[in-house]
Parts: C-alpha cells; structure tokens; sequence
C-alpha cells in the first residue's frame, strides 16, 4: 500500500513521539496523592506499582522492570521507606537479600494507582481500537527500536561522563 500524501513519514512519528515523552516529563515533576494524604511522583508510584507487582524482589529486580539504574532505584526506595509506602525485609531468599515489600500504607497507594492505570488503558485503547496481530508485532518492533536506541544512548553519555571526568583528573594530577 503507497503512502499518500497526507501520511506521516517516520521523522514526523518520531517528533510526536518526542511530544509525548516531553507531556510525560511533565507528569512526572508533578506529585500526586494516589488514595493517601501522602503526594508521590511518578517515578515513585512506577517504583510502588514494581514492587507491589513482583514477588521476592529486591533493588536490581525493580531497577531493571523499571529501567533505571540501581543507585537510582535505591534513592526512590530510600524514599518510600522515609514516607511509610515500603518497608525493606532481610533474609526472605537469604539473610544477604533484602527485599522490598509495600506497607498497608503502600499498597493503597499501589491499588488507587493500578486504577488510574486502567482508565488511562481503557481512554488510550478505545481510541486507537482493535489491533490486529500484525499490527501489534509491528508496535513492539518500534518500541523495542527505540528503547535498544536510547540504552545505547544512555551507555554512550555514561562513557563520554567517564572520559570527561578522567581527563580532569588526569590534568588536575
């Protein structure tokens, strides 16, 4: 099937991808109260919903569903453990392993959130409407393309932070 004129080509999907990631840096910088008192932002409540989602976990686990770092992954647990959302539990694997499991006080926060989760579901795949298997396989293709690019990318800045950072030790010794 050709294109016609009015098709996007893939620059102008890739712009509008590059909206939709910046409405959601938006969202993410804004807390909110998800059934509690207690205001969360995003990356907190995707750290609850992780934790709340798998069983026997422990910070690499969640970094990894979560696709960050562990150093960054463990700053936002330290943070849902000081707010009362997560506790930290020694020796359910091994006395070494400590895993991460969510207070009555997380677990309202997961369930009201798991809800948002569902009407935003529900709004996106009512406007976009059945998709065919093909179709389907297509859309994990492109964000499986994009998430592989932008890990490259990711490793690149940390090289290129590595090798700044040694070549001002190395003028500065």
């Amino acid at each position: 099937m050709e294109p016609d004129d009015h098709s996007p080509d893939f620059r102008d999907l890739y712009r509008s991808w590059m909206r939709i990631r910046n409405k959601m840096n938006l969202i993410e910088n804004i807390p909110l109260e998800f059934g509690t008192e207690k205001a969360l932002f995003l990356s907190e409540i995707h750290t609850i919903q992780a934790i709340g989602r798998t069983e026997g976990n422990n910070i690499r686990t969640i970094a990894a569903i979560l696709g960050v770092t562990p150093s960054a992954a463990s700053q936002t647990v330290t943070r849902l453990t000081k707010k009362g959302f997560v506790q930290k539990v020694r020796g359910i694997k091994n006395e070494k392993e400590v895993s991460l499991v969510l207070t009555p006080l997380g677990r309202t926060a997961y369930d009201y959130h798991e809800r948002v989760h569902e009407k935003m579901y529900e709004r996106i795949a009512g406007r976009i409407g059945e998709l065919a298997e093909d179709e389907r396989a297509l859309l994990a293709r492109i964000f499986s393309a994009f998430e592989a690019v932008y890990n490259e990318r990711i490793l690149e800045l940390a090289s290129n932070r590595a090798a700044q950072a040694s070549g001002i030790q190395e003028r500065s010794a």
